[in-house]
């Protein structure tokens, strides 16, 4: 059995570094990524299914030190080996399902979808937890050869994920933001409205994408614009469109996770990108995003564009896309608006 045993003020230090960190969320027990003493409690003391999806930025790292048994930077290796031993303390379930999907989607990555998985799932089920706890307290900087992932999988299988509805869905809705993003001369606030009345127009709606439009056109600092957004270079800007759009649909399918949840099994989302965490933070509790776009947008006449908005456009003024079509017409329709979105910014460059 793999024991994890923290001697003299190790397990304070370690969740106060964690709460510091804020690399974990949950809506209800941890809308800014930082949990209590009583939350860690109740949740580490009941028979509880504790599921937490690591985005890449954690997955990443998790494979490399399962392969090579170190990172580069101590300061990160310390950071993602206490996150581990944490998830472990917790009795919770780490899955890296969504970058899988990513991985294969893109093709950008160096190795494959379930080379990814099979080194993730070495590293937090095959390194004994005393190891990833040495490592996060600084006792050694690299995990032994002997608990080192070295296999070789011949495994073919793909996870392709990049036709699916949501998916396509955020990245139209990344398209129309870098396209107002290379307007000049509008105001953020006119830039977002212009965008919820398309965005209301022709998708459904999900409240990631409209706090991180906020974020971007309300120009809030540490928020990052989608990557070759200004570029002179279409295929850079395309590139940096669909990395958005993963990052988004990352956050877009845990929500579906939570809102589901019941007492018995919690999701959580486990990041270290800072604009992702800056979404989360405005979007948690649930019911925050109305109140956080009117702090992005809180001037006197920003406020009143908001309430038209909401007045005209949301709410019981909602109509809705996509009414009385099946899934397959769904994705048609879908398919149609990416496709026409990429040729309006085309012709922007």
């Amino acid at each position: 059995m793999d024991c994890l045993i923290f001697k003299d003020d190790e397990l304070e230090r370690m969740i106060e570094i964690i709460n510091e960190l804020q690399l974990c969320f949950h809506p209800v027990y941890a809308p800014e990524g930082q949990f209590s003493v009583h939350n860690i409690f109740e949740l580490s003391s009941f028979d509880r299914d504790i599921i937490i999806i690591a985005d890449k930025n954690i997955v990443s790292p998790i494979c490399e030190i399962a392969r090579l048994g170190t990172l580069n930077d101590e300061y990160r290796l310390r950071k993602i080996a206490l996150f581990v031993i944490w998830t472990k303390n917790l009795k919770a379930r780490l899955t890296c399902g969504v970058g899988l999907f990513e991985s294969d989607s893109e093709n950008l990555d160096a190795i494959s979808g379930e080379a990814t998985r099979l080194q993730f799932l070495h590293g937090v089920d095959c390194i004994p937890a005393q190891l990833w706890k040495d490592l996060a307290f600084g006792y050694i900087d690299c995990v032994p050869n002997q608990f080192l992932y070295n296999s070789r999988s011949t495994e073919v299988k793909k996870y392709k994920f990049d036709q699916d509805f949501l998916f396509l869905s955020n990245e139209a809705a990344i398209i129309k933001i870098v396209q107002l993003l290379r307007t000049p001369k509008i105001a953020g606030i006119d830039k977002f409205i212009t965008f919820m009345n398309w965005y209301t127009d022709n998708l459904d709606l999900a409240e990631c994408v409209i706090v991180y439009a906020a974020l971007v056109f309300g120009n809030v600092p540490h928020v990052a614009f989608p990557k070759g957004s200004q570029s002179k270079n279409y295929a850079k800007t395309v590139q940096g469109i669909r990395n958005q759009a993963w990052d988004i649909t990352y956050i877009a399918l845990w929500s579906i996770q939570y809102y589901n949840e019941n007492s018995s099994r919690q999701y959580m989302f486990a990041t270290d990108d800072i604009t992702q965490k800056m979404i989360l933070v405005n979007i948690l509790p649930l019911g925050k995003c109305q109140d956080s776009l009117e702090a992005i947008f809180h001037t006197h006449s920003q406020r009143q564009k908001l309430e038209y908005l909401f007045d005209t456009k949301l709410g019981t003024a909602r109509i809705r896309p996509f009414q009385n079509m099946n899934d397959v017409q769904r994705n048609q329709a879908v398919n149609r608006l990416v496709s026409t979105e990429y040729a309006t910014l085309k012709e922007m460059f």
